[in-house]
């Protein structure tokens, strides 16, 4: 074992002696004056009614985009706040156990602020603030994470706890509160009535609403009524301490190694007081580290191996080798027949495919059928209400061989769950689109808004709206370096004035006879046109060809350079963090995605791409036997379903929605023979998950699942006929 009283001491003391330790420990001194006084302030602020933190809303693309802000930092904090808790900082000094993105529950942290200036809708307006962020985006999201929400959490119990209430039996919610007033009572809170009426059987629920809102403030002034430095540092004390006593458990043998005590719930702890560096961490306990700790300041810079064919012919001169030879070894780096790598024949098609779809584009005239569903962006369902696109448009407008080639390497997929099986994509060209990303998203959508303006029956958005409708997508062109120029929405928006007159469409109404005997009138149609789309065509083609003359290349590269990349510095974090490589189905957790873009889910070849030995070499196993939308088709007919529309749902409800939960399985069925590839075996009611779906068509999940059962394979094993 180490030798270190001191450490042994920290960790049998009470909040007390942890303290008095502190201060009389030389090499201690002033460590924690910064932290705790920045944190008491915190807690002052809070308790005097100021709003603590501000949540602004990410982009849609990016579920985790938030940015959490700490209104009340003054300029004086700033500093310190940015110098120990910036990621960047904390993960040079070694501390890439850190998650890049978490949810922040900020639930208590704003709470005071609401309890006193909106005491009716405080807790409402409290479970509001949850932030998904980048931990990188500002040092006050990792000091939120860290720091500030275990202690408000703590410091709020008593509220919050009243808030949720509980079900549990009387000796288990004792022990909760009893939990609760000890914590306030190492933290040195006065535990007295004002306190305690929120306790099990301590009077709570003899409180009208109006006194339960007064008890809750009564307590916000007890709390700021206390020395709240010495708050902030016994808090700081009993955490620290978990961190000891876990340490000196692990170090029965020598000084333990970090990844070897920092489990996830002490992370935040080294994170919040020591801005993650275990060595002062080890200063602190005055404990010499681990021989064998090595501390990772930075990761290796990413080296991507996938554009090799291009430079064939001046490796062999420079090498004096044959252009052929030079292929020979490319392909037998990349482990299979060509050169020519994955990354080049998806970028090579995803060109060509942007070539087409601009041209399709530009050509639609007044009186053709809408393009929505040239680009496939959703699950195909079957039932009424079917005012969506078109499917499989691609199909009918693309070439045959373009539309082969995207079914050909986009056909397959890794399920994060299963990634020693790829197994089948059953939207190959929704995928396509997913990789080729907010480009295709942007200029189809422009262009859908242009033609539903003047062919009606309704647009989306207006032509003014363009630029917020797309603004998360246009952000992510520009962060690419591939921004649409603002002249387009001025000259969209400028051209309107040039479009005919609106003109209403027919309105078609339809009587309908009602079970009960009674009609129903259905309207259907309606909306307006107007005359000039041509105009609107025209300005979106023009500025599109530019960008495209100008952008593609380096857009396309930077989609498959930003993927591999990211893939390939997470993979160098989690080592860095564990000190061992992840196994191939840790590793498929943040890499199935751009297997799946760029490697027809082949999670080993992104491995070669990235320069790495893959673990494993994953399996194909392909049971679809046709295309999605005609297996879709067959086993929803299997399962006893017929063709429905509105007017069914209005005329015989309860067939319609029978039609309906057939459809939405029938739809699944596709998901039941992926987890059937991954598995080997057919999946259980649990695998699938059943839950999610509804079954009162057949009369109850059992005999629901074995009829959905016998329908998958009654279409297989017809197909295979």
């Amino acid at each position: 074992m180490a030798d270190s009283s001191f450490a042994s001491a920290l960790a049998a003391s009470t909040p007390d002696q942890f303290l008095r330790l502190e201060q009389e420990a030389a090499h201690v001194n002033d460590r924690f004056t910064d932290i705790d006084r920045f944190a008491a302030n915190l807690i002052g602020a809070a308790l005097s009614g100021s709003k603590i933190v501000d949540i602004a809303p990410g982009r849609r693309a990016d579920k985790h985009a938030d940015v959490l802000t700490l209104v009340t930092v003054t300029e004086l904090e700033r500093p310190f706040l940015d110098h120990n808790f910036a990621l960047e900082v904390q993960q040079a000094r070694g501390a890439w156990f850190l998650p890049e993105q978490a949810s922040l529950k900020a639930i208590t942290i704003n709470l005071p602020a609401y309890l006193r200036h909106q005491p009716w809708h405080a807790i409402t307006l409290a479970t509001e603030d949850v932030a998904r962020v980048h931990l990188a985006s500002t040092t006050d999201a990792l000091a939120a994470w860290a720091l500030l929400i275990p202690l408000f959490n703590t410091l709020l119990a008593p509220i919050t706890e009243r808030a949720v209430g509980s079900t549990l039996p009387g000796a288990e919610q004792q022990a909760t509160w009893t939990a609760i007033l000890d914590a306030y009572q190492r933290l040195g809170i006065d535990t007295g009535p004002v306190v305690s009426v929120f306790a099990y059987r301590g009077g709570w629920s003899n409180l009208d609403r109006a006194e339960q809102a007064q008890a809750r403030v009564a307590l916000l002034d007890v709390l700021a009524h206390t020395d709240l430095l010495q708050v902030a540092a016994r808090f700081r004390a009993q955490r620290v301490q978990t961190l000891v006593a876990a340490t000196m458990k692990k170090a029965r043998h020598g000084t333990p190694l970090a990844r070897q005590v920092l489990t996830k719930v002490l992370q935040p702890v080294l994170s919040a007081y020591f801005s993650g560096d275990w060595l002062a961490f080890m200063d602190y306990l005055r404990m010499p580290p681990n021989a064998n700790e090595e501390v990772i300041t930075a990761l290796p810079t990413p080296r991507l191996y996938v554009g090799g064919s291009t430079k064939a012919a001046s490796v062999a001169v420079e090498h004096g080798l044959g252009v052929d030879d030079v292929n020979a070894m490319l392909a037998a780096f990349l482990g299979q027949e060509t050169s020519t790598s994955p990354v080049e024949q998806r970028v090579d098609v995803l060109s060509r495919w942007w070539a087409q779809f601009e041209a399709i584009h530009a050509r639609q005239t007044t009186g053709m059928p809408t393009l929505w569903g040239l680009v496939e962006d959703g699950l195909y369902f079957i039932g009424y209400g079917q005012q969506g696109p078109v499917p499989q448009l691609y199909q009918r407008l693309m070439t045959p061989e373009l539309v082969a080639e995207v079914n050909q390497l986009w056909d397959g997929i890794t399920l994060p769950r299963w990634p020693h099986t790829i197994v089948s994509e059953p939207y190959p060209h929704k995928l396509m689109a997913e990789t080729l990303g907010p480009a295709v998203a942007v200029w189809h959508g422009i262009a859908l808004t242009a033609w539903y303006v003047c062919e009606g029956p309704y647009s989306r958005t207006p032509l003014s709206g363009l630029r917020t409708y797309h603004e998360n997508d246009l952000a992510m062109l520009a962060e690419a370096g591939a921004p649409i120029h603002t002249s387009l929405f001025d000259e969209l928006e400028d051209a309107e004035r040039y479009l005919g007159p609106p003109q209403d469409l027919e309105t078609h109404v339809q009587e309908l006879q009602l079970p009960d005997g009674n009609t129903s009138l259905r309207f259907s149609g309606g909306g307006q046109r107007r005359d000039g789309f041509e105009i609107l065509r025209d300005i979106n083609t023009r500025h599109c060809r530019w960008w495209t003359d100008n952008y593609l290349a380096a857009y396309l590269r930077s989609r498959w350079t930003q993927e591999l990349t990211a893939v390939a510095r997470e993979l160098h974090r989690t080592i860095a963090a564990k000190g061992k490589t992840p196994t191939f189905r840790q590793f498929a957790r943040f890499a199935a995605l751009a297997a799946n873009h760029w490697f027809n889910g082949d999670v080993a070849s992104l491995y070669t791409a990235i320069g790495e030995k893959a673990p494993a070499t994953p399996r194909r196993v392909d049971l679809l036997p046709i295309g999605a939308h005609d297996f879709i088709n067959a086993v929803y007919t299997a399962l006893g379903g017929k063709p429905y529309d509105e007017q069914l749902r209005i005329t015989d409800f309860e067939a319609s929605d029978r039609f309906r939960q057939m459809s939405r399985l029938a739809t699944a069925s596709i998901y039941y023979l992926q987890i059937t590839e991954a598995l080997g075996r057919v999946p259980e009611p649990t695998e699938f998950g059943v839950n999610r779906h509804e079954w009162e068509w057949a009369g109850g999940l059992d005999k629901g699942w074995r009829i959905f059962q016998d329908a998958i394979e009654q279409v297989r094993s017809n197909s295979h006929r």
